[in-house]
Order: structure tokens, then sequence, then C-alpha cells
């Protein structure tokens, strides 16, 4: 049972690595131009997940990012190859279109952002993109981005202010200065209150809490008992019901996006249809811990 889930889990992470380098190739040619920037960045991407190797067709293209380290304008010039050995991929059996596109997503915003710049043509086509996978509306970041681009869409142009909220909007979720790498920390300061989070007064008593993510502090046996110990309800699997939903720390590399995972969408999801259930950090969670010890 342990090696089929352990081939499962494998799987879905060689899925995941595929879709984000899928996106992140797409992101990278947005704006029709290649720069070598961005072309370390990808080849950065690589070091940082070197399962990457094992997805199918991968090493074709590897070969290609290389040979652009001497020359950019070589891997603009294999974009038509790029393109027909990424399709294969978009066409295999591990293609999902939902949760793909979803992974695309967050590697497109990767290699448009890894550049530290925001042309008009790419701010554009990202709306384009958007617009073309109007399927992925309940996905919270996709939710976000459209926001952010309604200007752009009500007047066909790209304003300075929109370029700023949208490098904002990138900066929650991937480094903007690390080569467009994940954002897996999770942080909240009072000088940069992430709207995601609730940052009102927190009740333990008689509450429900699920936590979500991987924790440095404990396991999850030990916040139960943490938790059941201040007279609150320790769940494992989150329900409409549960009064907060706790972003651990340290994230989760099998998220299947470069967000908070699943249960954080379910209950952005679950917020956005009425119900209560508030999301915060761990650390503003042992913060209130701390306080009835």
């Amino acid at each position: 049972m342990d090696l089929d889930l352990n081939r499962i889990n494998y799987n879905a992470n060689q899925t995941k690595i595929g879709n984000l380098f899928l996106g992140f190739f797409e992101g990278l040619f947005l704006d029709g131009r290649v720069r070598l920037q961005e072309i370390e960045a990808l080849i950065k991407w690589v070091e940082q997940y070197p399962e990457a190797t094992q997805v199918p067709h991968f090493d074709s293209l590897y070969q290609i990012l290389l040979k652009s380290t001497e020359d950019p304008e070589f891997l603009l010039a294999k974009h038509q190859e790029i393109q027909d050995q990424l399709s294969i991929f978009r066409n295999s059996k591990f293609f999902i279109e939902h949760t793909c596109d979803v992974q695309r997503l967050h590697g497109l915003l990767a290699g448009l952002a890894c550049d530290s710049d925001y042309s008009d043509e790419e701010i554009l086509a990202l709306n384009a993109w958007l617009e073309k996978h109007n399927h992925l509306k309940n996905d919270p970041i996709y939710r976000e981005l459209l926001i952010a681009l309604n200007h752009v869409r009500v007047l066909n142009r790209v304003s300075a202010d929109t370029k700023e909220v949208i490098r904002l909007t990138l900066a929650k979720y991937i480094q903007l200065n690390n080569f467009g790498l994940p954002q897996i920390a999770v942080s909240s300061s009072e000088e940069n209150k992430n709207p995601d989070f609730y940052h009102g007064n927190i009740e333990i008593q008689g509450k429900t809490i699920c936590l979500t993510g991987a924790s440095e502090r404990y396991t999850k046996a030990e916040w139960k008992k943490v938790i059941e110990a201040q007279g609150g309800v320790f769940k494992d699997d989150l329900t409409k019901t549960a009064d907060y939903l706790v972003i651990c720390n340290k994230g989760n590399s099998s998220w299947a996006h470069m967000s908070y995972g699943r249960k954080f969408e379910q209950a952005k999801k679950w917020q956005n249809d009425g119900a209560k259930i508030l999301i915060i950090t761990e650390d503003d969670f042992v913060i209130i811990l701390e306080k009835f010890k």
C-alpha cells in the first residue's frame, strides 16, 4: 500500500513539475523576446527541481536551453520546435486540463516575472491567456489576476499602476528576486499584511481548527494535543463548518500549486459562498496559543 502511495505521489509530482515548466516556457515567450536572464532562471529551476530531467521529452528541451546561454536568440529561433515538444506533453495521459492549467499558470507567471521586467506586451498576453482559460475562474490566483487586469480589459492598454499591482500580486506566490522560484514559507508581517489571512482576534475554546502544509514546530499528533489542551477541536479534514484553517510555515513541496494548497483554495471558495471559516498563519496561531500558557 505504501509503495502504491509513493508511486502515486511520484507520478503526481512529475506531472506537476512538467506542467510548471510547460507554463514557464509559455511565460518566457509571452512578449516574443528572450533574454539571457530568463534562460538562466529556467536553468536555475532545473537545479532546484532535478526531477524535471525525468519528465518525458525534457532532455531535448534542456539541450536547447544550454545552447541558448551562449545565444539567447537561438531559443527564440527554436520556438516552434519547443512548442511541438510541449504539445506532446500537453496531449499525454498525464495532462488533466483544470489541474494542469493551474500549474501551467504558476509556471507562466514565473516565466513572465523572472527578468524583473513587465512589458505592455507581456501584460496584454497574460490577460489574453486568462480570458482563454476562464474555466479556471474558481482558482483564487486566477481570480486575483483577473481583477488586477480589469483596467486592461476596459481600456485596452497597460498603465504603470496595473504593472505595480501585478508585481505585488506575483510577489505573494513567487520569489521576484530569485529566478521566479515558488514562495514556500508563509509570512504576513505587520508591515505587509497578506490580505488572504485573517488578522483579528482568534478564539480557540470550542472552535474547530484544521491545519494544512508542513510545520517545523509540531507533528500533527502534537498539534492535536496542543489544540485540545486549550479547548479547541482538531480536525485533519477541512469541512465547511471549520472555524479556522491554519497555514503552516514550512509549506509543502508536494502541493499541486505554488500557493497554499487545496485546503486553502477550498476555504477561499467557501468564504466566497458565505462560510465563516477564517484563514490564519501558523505564526499568528502560535502567538495566541502562547497567551493561554
